[in-house]
């Protein structure tokens, strides 16, 4: 009997993440303007810093499985790579946020553009689907589209999460949060007066996952 055998499937080489691609090719290059009026030459990089967990469980800071519980394992090894400055910078000059708003403005422009296209779907329209908030920007001539899928994807880690601003109005978690992060509760708000523990994390957060400035 004649055996039969099926080919292995094989990853797309050009879409690593199987996720939608994130880099649109079109017939012809775009042509972008910078999003922000800046000269490029005044930015300055942040790089993030590289965290030498060991090191910090030696001194007493062992915090290293809140970030592993999380799966942000990855993130922390990326930090050893490089980083291409000028990439960057033009990342940062032609970015904008495609939310929303921005996908019935541009339905809004093509029917100005075009009456009849009024009622029509965006396939229709000839626009690009819109299913969640993304970050768009051109590189060389290329539309790049980063989705948050695309980050988690690259991390690693799980599409899903809660938002901190659900919980502001919780007075129970921020009482509970307090008497954990300080030993005086009535300096609460400040980090120098957070317990030592809490100080060095807060400072690795600050740092690599959510700095205040940029």
């Amino acid at each position: 009997m004649a055996s039969s055998s099926t080919q292995p499937s094989t990853q797309n080489p050009l879409n690593l993440l199987d996720l939608p691609p994130i880099a649109t090719i079109y017939k012809s290059l775009i042509v972008m303007e910078d999003t922000y009026v800046f000269n490029i030459g005044l930015l300055k990089l942040r790089p993030e810093r590289m965290v030498d967990f060991e090191s910090l469980k030696i001194n007493g800071f062992d915090f290293e499985e809140m970030f592993t519980a999380q799966g942000w394992n990855k993130y922390f090894d990326m930090l050893n790579g490089p980083i291409y400055t000028r990439m960057v910078k033009e990342f940062w000059m032609k970015a904008h946020v495609f939310d929303k708003v921005s996908a019935r403005m541009e339905e809004e422009k093509a029917i100005k553009e075009n009456p009849s296209l009024a009622g029509k779907t965006r396939a229709e329209m000839g626009l690009c689907d819109f299913n969640e908030t993304v970050v768009k920007f051109v590189l060389a001539g290329i539309e790049i589209t980063i989705s948050r899928a695309h980050i988690a994807k690259l991390l690693g880690i799980r599409d899903a999460g809660k938002r901190i601003a659900d919980y502001k109005n919780e007075v129970y978690y921020r009482q509970s949060i307090k008497k954990e992060l300080y030993e005086d509760e009535s300096l609460a708000g400040k980090s120098k007066f957070m317990k030592d523990f809490y100080v060095v994390l807060f400072k690795v957060l600050i740092n690599n996952i959510i700095p205040r400035g940029g």
